[in-house]
This record gives C-alpha cells, structure tokens and sequence, in this order.
C-alpha cells in the first residue's frame, strides 16, 4: 500500500515537467512557422519595393526623354551636323523656286484662205514656263516665259509685288499684266473660251496687254462691309500688244491707266463683281494723251445647286480718240459671256461679241463693226488637265465671214500654276 502511494506521488510530481516539455515542443514548431512566415512576407516587401524602384526609374527616364525632346527638335542624327553645315542645306532649300509648267495645244480649222496665225493647224499655241517665289517677308518675284512652236520666245511678265507700304498699300514693278478688265488680265489657259474675245483681241493685243511698269493698288477703307472696293493706279510703257489699235506702237510715251474693283455678295448663292477702268495714252510718238478709253467690266456668279455654278460676264470699251483724220472718234466694243456647268466635268457656254474698228478707213468699211458668236463645251479632266471644243462664227467689218471649229487641250504641272477656269 505505501509503494502504491509513493508511486502515485512521484507521478502526480513528473506531471507538470511532462506537461511543460509538451508546450515547449508546440511553442517552438509556432514560433518556427512564425519566423518562416516573417521571411516570406519580406522577401515579398523586398521583391514590391524593388518593382516600386523600377517603376520610378523608368518613370524618370520617360520624363528626361521627353524634355529632350522638347528642348532640341531635331534628331540626334541632324544634331551631329555642324551648325554652318545645317544653316546652309537649309537656306538652300528654302530658296528653291517655285516651278511649274501650263501647256496648252490647240488645233484650228478655219474657212478663211489666209495663212493666218494658227488656221487650219494643230499647234503648241503656248507653253509657259512659270517661276515664283518670296524674296523676303515683304515682297515677291513672279517669271513667265512662254514658248510657242511659230513665235519667238517670249518673256510675258517679271515683275516684283511689294507689300508692307504705309497704308497697306501693295505694288508692283517690272513687265506685267495690268489690272484692266477682266479677260486681258487672264492667260491664255485661264480663259472661258479658246480665244480672247474680239474687243481684247482689236483694241489690247492677241494675248491681252502685258508691259513694263508700276502699279498701286489698295483696298479703300469705306465703312460699310457689304462691298469690298479696290482701287489700282498704274503708268506702263507706251504701246500696245500685237495686233491691237487702241494707242500706237511707240514705247516712248507712257500709258496711264487706274481701275476700281468692287466686290459683294448679295446672297449666300451669288456673288457679283463690278470693275471701272481708265486708260490714256498716245497714238503715235509725239508726247499728247489723245487717246482715251473707258471700260465696265461684271461678273455674276450664280450657284444653282452646290456642283452647279452659272456664271455671266460681260466687258465694253469705249474710246475719245481725239483724231480729225479719224473717221470714227468714239469706237467702241463689247462681248458677253454665259458659262454653266453641268456637272464636275462638264460645262457648256457660249459668247458674243461686237468690236467697231479704229482705222482710217472705217467709213469704206462693208459693215460697222466685226461681229461673232460661238459656243463650247468643256471636259473637265482633272485639277490640272481640261479640254474643250469650241465653235465661232465672224462677220467682218471689212467684208466676209469665217467658220472657226477649235479643239483644246490645257495640262498644268509643278508647284506654281494659274488655277484652270
């Protein structure tokens, strides 16, 4: 009995180290799974901030790659290249003309007998070779030349536009076409119809008027806005072009001219344009402006639908010619034009025009004046290339008729055109 005793004693005593070892055994496989949880979150706060540091350093690079940018806009490539290098290839560059080339071929059959300029041929009519460009941000140099397979080579305009003076007054100076009319003022591949009508043509020249001289122009400050009013002064060199009547063929005497352009658009469908123009000059070389014309020149355009323009222009000249041995003092002339177009491509027009000559021998005439109607159609290829067939009919004031049938063909290249009518 006491053995038993003693040893329930001594096991009631081992108990609590037992059970001490026991918690021992569980706190150190806690506190080991702790500690291997402690490693496993910062490996992750290591692995996150260094993502973080990434981040910000690729941030960083971005924003220096952008102020870079933004500091120096060339490449690197055209950064290498020395400055002088650079500066040269580039004024070079901005120096360049601009060119272009306006072609155009006409081909004429005619029932007059005369081997008249063009009749009954197919011909390089006019090439025009044309250079533009700025000389500085004030002023312009504007070169036509023009070639022909039967004239000689021809220098049509070279002149300097100004811009800048007090006033906003803008000039002009060297060989031009003034600002007279509306029909003279346009080159040949910008015209309405194959031919200049008859009153250019008689009292200007072929090709209308080109000379060498100065001009004015400025926009007139009136206070209303409707319509915009410029007026253009201008002295030219004496003469006329080929063919022409209107003042004689001595250079020697200047030729005085001034025309006022106003412009307004009565609806948002139609605009219209009203020019009044004056001219002085000499016929023969002694130094009296005997010689007077005025003109009137309108214009109304008209869209019927948006693709649809239909357009009206009209000019006449009227002269004081102060000659006793003249037998008409006060000739004048006139042609209307009516054009519509039909669609992108096409259009249809036609033109009348009545012109009384200026020679000694107008009475003896067999009629008043040369007189012409026509029509045309034209084929509006593209931008830059348009073809056209045109029909005249001429009565003669000396005598006669003509039947004129004219095919045309009118290309434009190169960066410096006339814009195709």
């Amino acid at each position: 009995m006491k053995s038993l005793c003693l040893t329930v004693f001594l096991c009631l005593l081992a108990a609590p180290y037992a059970l001490a070892e026991a918690e021992s055994d569980e706190l150190k496989a806690l506190r080991s799974q702790v500690d291997q949880l402690t490693g496993a979150v910062r490996e992750l706060t290591a692995t996150v901030q260094a993502q973080q540091q990434r981040l910000d350093a690729l941030e960083i690079e971005k924003q220096s790659a952008s102020a870079k940018v933004d500091a120096q806009p060339t490449a690197p490539a055209v950064s290498a290249i020395p400055a002088k290098s650079r500066s040269t290839g580039t004024s070079l560059s901005a120096l360049n003309p601009e060119i272009g080339v306006n072609a155009d071929f006409v081909g004429q059959l005619s029932e007059s007998s005369q081997d008249g300029e063009g009749n009954d041929k197919l011909s390089a009519r006019e090439v025009e070779l044309v250079f533009g460009h700025p000389i500085d941000p004030y002023s312009r140099l504007d070169v036509t030349v023009a070639f022909s397979d039967f004239e000689e080579v021809e220098l049509e305009e070279a002149f300097i536009t100004h811009w800048g003076l007090p006033a906003d007054l803008r000039a002009r100076v060297g060989r031009m076409r003034p600002k007279i009319g509306k029909a003279s003022v346009l080159h040949r591949d910008q015209l309405d119809t194959v031919d200049e009508p008859l009153v250019v043509d008689r009292y200007l020249g072929e090709e209308g008027l080109f000379r060498t001289g100065a001009d004015v122009s400025a926009f007139l400050p009136v206070p209303w806005e409707a319509v915009t009013h410029e007026l253009t002064a201008g002295i030219l060199e004496g003469g006329v072009g080929e063919g022409a009547t209107l003042f004689g063929t001595s250079r020697r005497r200047p030729t005085l001219y001034t025309h006022l352009k106003n412009f307004w658009d009565p609806t948002d469908e139609t605009s219209a344009e009203l020019g009044l123009t004056y001219l002085t000059g000499s016929s023969d070389a002694d130094a009296s402006f005997e010689v007077h014309a005025v003109g009137v020149d309108a214009t109304v355009k008209h869209f019927v639908t948006p693709s649809n323009p239909l357009k009206w222009q009209s000019e006449i000249f009227i002269q004081d010619r102060d000659e006793t041995t003249n037998a008409l003092n006060h000739p004048w002339g006139a042609y209307s034009l009516l054009d519509y177009r039909l669609n992108q491509q096409w259009a249809v027009g036609g033109r009348l025009d009545y012109v009384e000559p200026t020679d000694l021998f107008a009475a003896s005439q067999a009629r008043d004046a040369d007189t012409a109607f026509g029509g045309y159609l034209t084929f509006y290829q593209s931008e830059w290339a348009r073809w056209r067939m045109q029909y005249r009919h001429t009565d003669f004031a000396a005598g006669g008729d003509d039947d004129s049938f004219f095919v045309q063909g009118t290309v434009s290249i190169g960066v410096h055109k006339h814009a195709l009518q």
